[in-house]
């Protein structure tokens, strides 16, 4: 089975989880990096969002993952600090898609013979056309328990609602966002000391690739379920606006 990657450029969780999956399956013919969130662009929404403490610290982290990348790239290492680090330690070929939807993109894609779409926090909508186009499907890993937290940042959101618990998703791809049949889920718990970041490593990036790597393994053995969502149960989410940072804030929550 011909699997294809689509993501965006990151230092901090989908270079762990591309890790694991990189190293559990061997035929991924390659990784597209679509634009994404770490870009100059967004700082300022950053530095408003996470607020100074937080932004500085992240920052530092940035540099950090990307200085340990350009070392990785020259003496080699047992873990990846980007997408591109990932891609190079596995000898996979990555490309840059600035549309996903493209008609030359999709031509490369059927002529690798592509059979399954793994999509990994990619930053643009899969039209029709490309959702048809591998033949055992397209689907996503999402970090929280579908139909509930559909959209952006859900580990955020969580927080900012007072969870108790929350969990991870992969679900099989349609043209509407986050709404596609369950294949696999699991929860865990939220606990007091968790971050947006504590809860990300946690549940996306520790759970999400187990789980990413169980589905992957069901569709290769025709296993893989399908069990449609309730949506009368969906919420979906965007980028957190103030009020919502607020209430973050309020249950004592941080950034990282």
């Amino acid at each position: 089975m011909r699997i294809y990657v689509l993501t965006q450029e990151d230092a901090f969780y989908i270079p762990l989880i591309l890790d694991h999956v990189l190293d559990t399956f061997r035929d991924v013919v390659g990784i597209g990096i679509v634009p994404g969130e770490l870009r100059s662009r967004n700082l300022r929404r950053y530095l408003k969002t996470m607020g100074a403490r937080d932004f500085v610290i992240q920052s530092l982290n940035l540099v950090r993952h990307r200085f340990m990348d350009r070392l990785g790239g020259v003496v080699g290492s047992t873990r990846s600090w980007s997408v591109a680090g990932a891609a190079r330690r596995a000898g996979v070929a990555r490309e840059a898609v600035p549309r996903v939807n493209d008609p030359v993109f999709l031509g490369r894609l059927r002529a690798a013979g592509v059979d399954l779409i793994v999509s990994i926090a990619c930053p643009q909508r899969l039209g029709p056309e490309l959702l048809r186009l591998p033949s055992r499907g397209c689907i996503n890993l999402h970090g929280a328990l579908l139909p509930r937290y559909q959209g952006m940042l859900p580990s955020f959101w969580v927080l900012a609602n007072g969870e108790a618990t929350t969990g991870v998703t992969v679900h099989w791809m349609d043209e509407q966002i986050d709404r596609g049949d369950i294949l696999v889920q699991q929860s865990l718990s939220i606990e007091p000391w968790d971050t947006v970041h504590s809860l990300v490593r946690r549940s996306k990036v520790l759970v999400g690739r187990q789980l990413l790597v169980s589905a992957i393994g069901l569709i290769e053995r025709g296993q893989a379920p399908r069990t449609p969502m309730d949506h009368a149960k969906a919420s979906y989410y965007s980028y957190p606006d103030a009020d919502a940072v607020r209430r973050f804030r309020a249950h004592g929550r941080r950034f990282i």
